[in-house]
């Protein structure tokens, strides 16, 4: 089965009905059949802009499987170091995401964010597959 990393700004979009990206981010969801990754920073990013509501919902969808956090360690310390060092705008949960690509060798991301995105690369120098295209 294809994984997809996820980003904050569509879980947000997808637990915040209100939000601009709130359909987009359904109709994505809905149109895909690939297992969604992403790690616990990007979850407690999410959590930072979401309701009570929002939040547990989400735990909710983490929980029945709809989104795999695969695990960080302390490994992972100077590779995360050496992102933030080299994209000056880079938050530590996007770093945590161009790390899952270097381990899984999945690129394609969905993500509002295309800007950064679209910088970014993995160690080997491969392009992030934006979703939404």
């Amino acid at each position: 089965m294809r994984n997809i990393i996820v980003d904050a700004g569509p879980l947000v979009a997808l637990f915040r009905a209100r939000d601009e990206h709130h359909q987009t981010a359904k109709s994505v969801l809905e149109s895909t059949r690939a297992l969604l990754v992403t790690t616990w920073p990007v979850v407690t990013e999410v959590c930072h802009f979401l309701s009570r509501d929002g939040k547990r919902a989400l735990l909710s969808f983490i929980g029945r499987g709809a989104l795999r956090i695969e695990p960080l360690s302390a490994g992972d310390i100077p590779r995360l170091d050496e992102l933030l060092a080299r994209y000056e705008r880079m938050d530590f949960a996007d770093a945590t995401l161009v790390l899952l690509a270097e381990k899984t060798g999945v690129t394609e991301i969905f993500t509002i964010d295309r800007r950064d995105f679209e910088v970014y690369r993995t160690r080997t120098g491969r392009r992030f597959r934006l979703v939404p295209a």
